[in-house]
């Protein structure tokens, strides 16, 4: 166990790395459906998926929910001011840009343990940001319509990578604190 931990605390970079990329392959993955209202009695024609009842969607990735929040940015608070967007659909749509802003916060303190080095404040930033991620992605996946979590495979990926990080990194932080002690 001792050598797993140093071989694994010798190499985080290149563990903090692949995790990166992975990550950017699961957020180009579906996370959530687009719904449309089709009568049961017709067919969902692909790439629409039957969910339930007269409800159809079409699978969305995490890359399309940031660019609707982009897009939200840059047009809701001008809907707003000419009174185009209501008050309450201009605070969710802000409320939704934030939720998924967290979902970036693992790729900032990754980024700033390579870049910047390891120190103690950025390393526990570091596995609260891991956390609330595995958590948050398990809430997406767990939302509305958990027997096609197949579909979603792109939030699933997310969560799997978010736990392996997090299991990774309480073991980087181990071996670190070890190896000062000695």
């Amino acid at each position: 166990m001792r050598l797993s931990v140093l071989w694994i605390d010798e190499h985080k970079s290149v563990w903090r790395v692949a995790v990166l990329v992975l990550l950017l392959v699961a957020m180009t993955g579906p996370w959530a459906f687009d719904v449309v209202d089709v009568p049961s009695e017709y067919p969902c024609s692909a790439p629409y998926i039957r969910l339930e009842g007269d409800l159809c969607g079409i699978p969305l990735s995490g890359v399309w929910a940031y660019g609707w929040m982009l897009n939200w940015m840059a047009t809701g608070s001008e809907g707003l001011l000419r009174g185009a967007v209501s008050l309450v659909d201009w605070t969710r749509g802000l409320l939704f840009g934030l939720f998924m802003c967290l979902f970036l916060l693992p790729v900032v303190s990754t980024l700033l343990l390579i870049l910047r080095g390891e120190r103690r404040h950025r390393q526990v930033f570091h596995l609260v940001a891991w956390g609330l991620a595995a958590s948050l992605g398990v809430l997406v996946g767990m939302s509305r319509y958990l027997r096609l979590f197949w579909v979603l495979w792109g939030v699933w990926l997310y969560v799997g990578l978010a736990a392996s990080a997090l299991i990774l990194e309480v073991l980087m932080l181990a071996a670190g604190t070890r190896g000062s002690q000695a």
